[in-house]
């Protein structure tokens, strides 16, 4: 299967560089080493995906409408789960968005973001 991603109704998978997902286990509390006997008692209460995203060389009006896309608190994002090998759409939340440096083309007369990266968490 083809990965994809999208942020609402924006197609951006042709800007995609890299998708890395991470599974992350959110614990109870009073998880953790018994100091006793050096167990691991846990009890997993969920199970979030995180993603790194990083972009090929953004068009300036690229870079405008993913910022606008990802600055509510949540965003439906479609992709392709590893876990499920199906296309899924998901609600996130992402942290620091790194527009990457700016570069001016002279001959088109627009500006280019290369290095653009941000991180997104399942809500």
């Amino acid at each position: 299967m083809k990965p994809q991603f999208k942020i609402g109704n924006h197609d951006y998978t042709a800007f995609v560089e890299e998708l890395s997902p991470v599974r992350n286990d959110l614990d109870a509390d009073g998880s953790g080493r018994n100091l006793l006997d050096g167990l691991m008692y846990r009890n997993r209460i969920a199970q979030k995906d995180k993603w790194n995203v990083k972009f090929l060389k953004l068009p300036e009006l690229i870079m405008k409408s993913i910022a606008e896309d990802i600055n509510p608190e949540y965003a439906q994002i479609t992709m392709l789960d590893p876990k499920t090998n199906r296309i899924l759409t998901k609600t996130y939340y992402t942290s620091t968005l790194t527009y990457g440096a700016q570069r001016y083309d002279k001959s088109r007369g627009i500006t280019y973001y290369e290095g653009g990266t941000f991180d997104m968490t399942e809500r």
